[in-house]
């Protein structure tokens, strides 16, 4: 028996290719504004992966990269405050 895993496996959506317009920090959650997205994701700030998370975020809003972003539960930037699984900038 093989064991298959994907994306859909672990209930992820994605959206790719976007520019970071805004972030929100409050002391235990950061909000992200994507390109195209009506909505605010959302960052908790509750250990160093998410607060580097944050960081990768910033540091891509300021020098105007791309980014693909990973959505927790198959949420979307359609989602009020979507969770963000992660975040990978485009060189």
């Amino acid at each position: 028996m093989f064991l298959f895993l994907s994306d859909t496996v672990f209930a992820y959506n994605r959206a790719s290719g976007k520019l970071i317009e805004n972030i929100r920090v409050r002391p235990m959650v950061a909000y992200v504004l994507f390109e195209g997205c009506a909505k605010y994701t959302k960052i908790y700030l509750t250990n160093d992966y998410y607060k580097s998370m944050l960081s990768v975020a910033l540091t891509a809003a300021a020098a105007g990269k791309k980014v693909d972003v990973v959505f927790q539960n198959n949420a979307s930037c359609a989602t009020t405050e979507a969770q963000i699984e992660f975040i990978d900038v485009k060189f």
